[in-house]
């Protein structure tokens, strides 16, 4: 990796520390993600194991409107991955989010 990928990386890291640190539902969503890695889960179960109302849940994981915006969304800063199985939907934490929680737990 040269020294601008890995200055890249740094930018990214802290943009995405920043989203958690600004979402209590971001970062619940992402540590039960973590726990349960490398399996999948469904929104409903997601609530149902962090205590987050389940629309909260999807707005934390795919954005939605003014409260949880696109930008910060889970997805969008490739946190967590979308699993589509059977006409299902599942979500589970990418391979950078894994990396990400595993850097945070060094400091």
């Amino acid at each position: 990796m040269n020294e601008s990928e890995h200055k890249n990386e740094e930018v990214l890291f802290e943009d995405i520390l920043r989203s958690l640190r600004r979402s209590r539902v971001r970062t619940e969503i992402v540590m039960y993600l973590y726990k349960i890695y490398p399996r999948a889960s469904y929104p409903a179960e997601i609530s149902r194991n962090t205590g987050i109302d389940p629309t909260n849940v999807l707005g934390g994981l795919r954005g939605m409107g003014n409260r949880f915006d696109a930008e910060s969304s889970l997805l969008t800063q490739g946190i967590v991955e979308k699993v589509e199985h059977k006409k299902a939907t599942y979500y589970r934490l990418s391979k950078l989010g894994k990396a990400l929680i595993e850097n945070m737990r060094k400091f």
